[in-house]
């Protein structure tokens, strides 16, 4: 099936493209779409970035502001122009139109989301979704950028991190983390093992990202498995889905005091010929080990935390009327060490990800099913886990396959829009050496769903209706330590129902319920070892149940000239919740050894989040920020390692050449602890500030940011770590980021 995706939608655009000779003669160009970007000032603006948002096209605008789109099925497309400082623009334009449009883009010290594609299958505006959406790009993507994704994302309501050292840290959302969460790379899994376990990290580095989206609560009905909690999608853009007028792209570069060190990326996408279009994109990362709060016990420095990454991409893609096609290669190795309690043993891990990625859309020219997406992925991951010596303890491999096709609907009787899709997962793990984890195992998973809209009123209310059947089975090999194999198949239906309501142009709100699911992993299921990575015994529960979340979510959006916010109630009732429990512990080579075993209960997560910013002038802004859960069994018990209550407030200068800010972020102590034999963390504040230099110079734009936290050298422990008591998170820091768009 993946094998097939890619040649079945080159024919189709190819077909579309290519009359017979004896019509060849009356075939009309291809109509375009072409444009100006200005300011207020009549000003031309360059590098703003201009989506077709149907068709997932995008260019950028020439030092005269100008664009254009070539080749393009006849009709009306959605066009949205966004520039970082400015408020994007979303119109209504017909292809073929003889006089080019005008955008006059409003600078706005805001910060205003671009186009949401994550959270919907018909890849609406983050406003026009049912659900709790966040999108990082352009200023607010610099101001926050870290050296994985999940630091990248840590200030964000409703998102904290999962950190076992620098390297190893996984975006937590709501409380989940782990195989709950999500990652993707240009809207595909990005499959390695950060969610198996907490000393694996994140295959993908955030310094090549243009943008970070995050879907807060079930994904379930888009992605199937492993989106119970969320989804986090880095947007790199490796597959061209248009052809660039010229050379271009992004160079980047970043260093911190506190990760002594720094990073390098460059981007450049180039066209070949009319149709075909280039890209490429390679970085490297490296860091010494992590600076902390002058502690007693550990010094000014976490040991054994060092860590070096580096990623490469070359894409190719095709662009014609009736759609695109194209391919990408990626690799990203790395190498890491964790933090380990002082006298014992290190541990450090070397690893790689290899990856194909396919994705191709066709326009279908039919009112009723206007266009077909298809994607698919192979990839590659491996690493190993040595001791002090340099000798491989225990190895970790996987393969995965990934294959899905979307067919966009349009009018159908009462429903406005929707989507129809499938999708199927095969994936083959491994885990060798002398302190293997878990036998061998072989996941195979499908799943097929469908998406309606109904607009309640013209203009007004609108009903968002999801379903999907998901069937996942997973089968271990036998083994000498581990005995004979087992086999477990789960079965779900899961959904979803939501209703946004606009009140006025600039507030809405929205209330969903959905039902998700969740199979347990390898590891949850037949560990039964001591893992030197987390530096404890961990023993699985082959027959656990597949989880079941039915959560209900209530938002409501306010964004204008003057304000832009979000505010976010909800609940998420999990059957069969999948956690660790605490053992009497045991010893190993005469050391004593935590040991836990991964158990069920029910459990229900509720809690708040919100944001909102108030331009008090063009160039000031003020805003604060904060999010709190209440996570319990259902007896009552709190589950473990869950982030404690945070408030935050902002105060940013913006005249769009020059920016000033301030951050504060206070997080309460956290003392409802789990049955997982942890520490409560005491509150602690961090502050911090940045400046930042905007200059356009023709097309150049060179963009450069500086960002203190921790200004105080505070020591504090996160209540999310597993390691708080011996790893607390990093000290001062200075952070030095410059990005030149070209």
């Amino acid at each position: 099936m993946r094998l097939n995706l890619l040649p079945l939608i080159a024919c189709a655009i190819i077909a579309g493209e290519a009359p017979s000779p004896a019509t060849a003669q009356q075939v009309q160009p291809a109509p375009s779409l072409a444009g100006r970007v200005r300011d207020e000032r009549s000003r031309p603006l360059p590098q703003a970035r201009i989506t077709l948002v149907r068709l997932s096209r995008s260019t950028t605008t020439d030092a005269e502001g100008r664009f254009a789109f070539h080749d393009l099925p006849r009709g009306t497309y959605r066009v949205q122009v966004a520039l970082m400082g400015y408020a994007p623009v979303v119109r209504e334009l017909d292809a073929g139109t003889a006089a080019p449009a005008e955008f006059v883009l409003r600078a706005t010290p805001l910060t205003l989301e671009e186009i949401q594609v994550t959270a919907a299958p018909t890849e609406s505006e983050g406003t026009a979704v049912a659900r709790a959406t966040t999108q990082l790009s352009g200023k607010a993507l610099e101001r926050n950028l870290g050296g994985t994704v999940a630091q990248t994302l840590a200030t964000q309501p409703g998102v904290r991190v999962r950190g076992n050292g620098p390297a190893a840290s996984v975006p937590i959302l709501r409380g989940l983390t782990g195989d709950r969460i999500l990652i993707l790379q240009d809207g595909q899994r990005s499959s390695d093992l950060a969610g198996s376990a907490v000393d694996h990290a994140v295959t993908v580095d955030p310094l090549t990202a243009q943008r970070i989206e995050v879907v807060r609560g079930p994904a379930t009905l888009l992605y199937g498995n492993n989106a119970l909690g969320g989804v986090v999608n880095v947007i790199s853009g490796d597959i061209p889905t248009s052809v660039p007028r010229g050379v271009e792209g992004v160079m980047a570069a970043q260093t911190e005091s506190a990760l002594p060190g720094g990073g390098s990326s460059l981007r450049v996408s180039a066209p070949l010929g009319s149709r075909w279009a280039l890209t490429a994109r390679g970085g490297a990362r490296g860091s010494g080990d992590v600076r902390i709060g002058d502690d007693p016990v550990l010094g000014s420095r976490l040991g054994n935390t060092d860590s070096r990454n580096w990623s490469a991409a070359a894409g190719l893609g095709y662009v014609a009327p009736r759609g695109t096609g194209g391919a990408a290669v990626r690799a990203y190795d790395f190498a890491y060490g964790l933090p380990v309690p002082p006298g014992s043993t290190p541990v450090r891990l070397r690893g790689e990800r290899r990856e194909g990625a396919f994705q191709g859309q066709v326009e279908l020219g039919s009112r009723l099913f206007p266009s077909l997406r298809a994607d698919a992925t192979l990839q590659d991951y491996a690493h190993d886990e040595l001791d002090d010596a340099g000798a491989v303890q225990m190895s970790f491999a996987l393969r995965t396959r990934t294959a899905g096709v979307l067919l966009r609907q349009g009018t159908l009787g009462p429903f406005t829009e929707g989507a129809w899709g499938v999708s199927g997962l095969d994936k083959e793990y491994a885990s060798t050496g002398p302190a293997a984890l878990t036998p061998a195992a072989d996941s195979r998973a499908w799943g097929v769903f469908g998406f309606q809209e109904v607009a309640l009123r013209p203009g007004g209310a609108s009903l968002q209706l999801g379903g999907r059947i998901d069937e996942y089975g997973i089968t271990s090999h036998d083994s000498p330590k581990f005995g004979p194999g087992v086999s477990r198949t789960f079965r779900a239906l899961s959904g979803s129902v939501g209703v946004r309501v606009p009140f006025t142009p600039a507030v809405s709100a929205a209330v969903t319920v959905a039902r998700s699911f969740r199979a347990p992993t390898v590891e949850e299921l037949f560990s039964g070892a001591l893992h030197a990575g987390t530096g404890s015994v961990e023993y699985g529960t082959p027959t656990l149940a597949a989880e079941r979340g039915t959560g209900a979510e209530g938002v409501v959006r306010v964004r204008s000239s003057r304000w832009n916010g979000q505010f976010v109630a909800y609940q998420n009732r999990i059957g069969n919740y999948v956690h660790l429990l605490a053992q009497p512990d045991t010893v190993v080579n005469g050391e004593p050894v935590s040991v836990f075993r991964y158990g069920q209960t029910d459990a229900v997560l509720r809690g708040v989040e919100g944001s909102l910013e108030w331009a008090a002038r063009r160039d000031l802004v003020v805003g604060f920020s904060g999010d709190a859960l209440r996570a319990e069994q259902r007896d009552g018990t709190p589950l473990s390692f869950m982030p404690a209550p945070r408030l935050g407030t902002l105060l940013r200068w913006d005249n769009g050449m020059l920016s000033l800010g301030g951050e504060l972020h206070h997080e309460m102590r956290q003392d409802r602890v789990g049955s997982a034999d942890e520490s409560a963390t005491e509150a602690h504040t961090v502050l911090r500030l940045d400046a930042g230099v905007r200059l356009t110079r023709g097309r150049l734009v060179h963009s450069v940011t500086l960002r203190g936290e921790n200004l105080g050298n505070e020591v504090h422990r996160e209540a999310t770590s597993r390691i708080k008591e011996f790893a607390p998170s990093p000290g001062r820091n200075l952070a030095l980021t410059y990005r030149l768009l070209f």
